[in-house]
């Protein structure tokens, strides 16, 4: 979230700069995202109850770039938000929906440790899920999003400042809370309660639990320094920094702020052979029909 003030103490040849970091960026969340989507959608055996927020997650992490991208430059570069005057209708969509996605991808990775922490303490018991228990947890985490933006949209047009901040930091540092107990659990579980070897499906989703581990914790030490950052009142001076450095640090968080969105799918290119495969196949131009009685190899990663 590029706030006003950034906007404003921002000169012209610094606009371009900073441009010149970030849209590149977006366009990698596209293009990176897309394909992880376009993987799932191919291989049927990829899209089963234990990748379903994972999926989620990338729909959420794809909008970030494809949405949030160009509506921030929007707001950075071609237009001005002023606060203080309620109430506009434009500004509202406009800042709604530049947070909505940031805010669900976050939401999602939540939701993810706990589906994971379930999964490691309960195992027999979550087998027995429905999808459609999945299907609410989704809808949930977009309306907590929805929810969140608007009155985080609403805060910076009608009384920007503290409060705005308060709330944005407290989610970052919720999500950030729920991530580490959630994994900190999940990992003294799998130390203490070795599995037998026959115990295929539930060590298939303890390594399952370990490869979205990776995941979560790349995006903590991403979304961290913009949780600190926003949790500093403005007003505050930070040793003596100049002023260039200052914007520097700032934008230097934003751009590793929205590098979360591209961690998911390069750790899923790393650790889950079949995801490998099917997007080899998407850039093959020869694609390689794999057997259909093949299943999913989630215990390889």
């Amino acid at each position: 979230m590029m706030t006003n003030e950034t906007n404003e103490v921002l000169s012209p040849q610094e606009r371009k700069i900073w441009l010149g970091v970030l849209i590149p960026e977006f366009i990698v969340i596209v293009i990176i995202n897309a394909f992880t989507i376009f993987a799932f959608a191919r291989k049927h055996h990829l899209r089963k109850r234990t990748t379903y927020l994972i999926i989620n997650l990338t729909v959420a992490d794809l909008l970030v770039g494809a949405a949030t991208g160009p509506l921030e430059t929007y707001t950075l570069y071609l237009d001005k938000i002023e606060p203080g005057y309620c109430f506009r209708w434009r500004e509202f969509a406009i800042l709604t929906f530049s947070l909505i996605f940031p805010l669900a991808s976050q939401a999602n990775l939540s939701l993810i440790s706990l589906e994971r922490l379930h999964a490691t303490l309960y195992p027999f018991r979550h087998c027995l899920i429905e999808k459609w228990f999945y299907f609410k947890m989704i809808i949930s985490s977009w309306l907590i999003a929805l929810l969140l933006s608007s009155v985080m949209a609403v805060l910076n047009l009608c009384a920007p400042g503290a409060i705005l901040y308060a709330l944005a930091s407290s989610h970052y540092f919720l999500t950030f809370l729920i991530l580490t107990i959630s994994y900190a659990i999940i990992n003294y579980s799998m130390k203490s309660n070795p599995l037998p070897y026959h115990s295929g499906s539930v060590a298939s989703d303890r390594k399952l639990s370990l490869t979205l581990l990776i995941v979560t914790v790349l995006s903590i030490l991403t979304i961290l320094p913009q949780a600190v950052r926003l949790s500093i009142p403005r007003n505050v001076q930070i040793g003596e920094l100049s002023r260039d450095t200052k914007v520097g640090i700032g934008f230097t968080v934003i751009v590793l702020y929205f590098a979360n969105s591209v961690v998911n799918p390069l750790i899923y290119a790393i650790r889950m052979q079949e995801f490998r495969k099917a997007v080899r196949e998407l850039t093959c131009k020869k694609t390689v029909e794999l057997p259909r009685a093949q299943a999913i190899e989630l215990h390889a990663m």
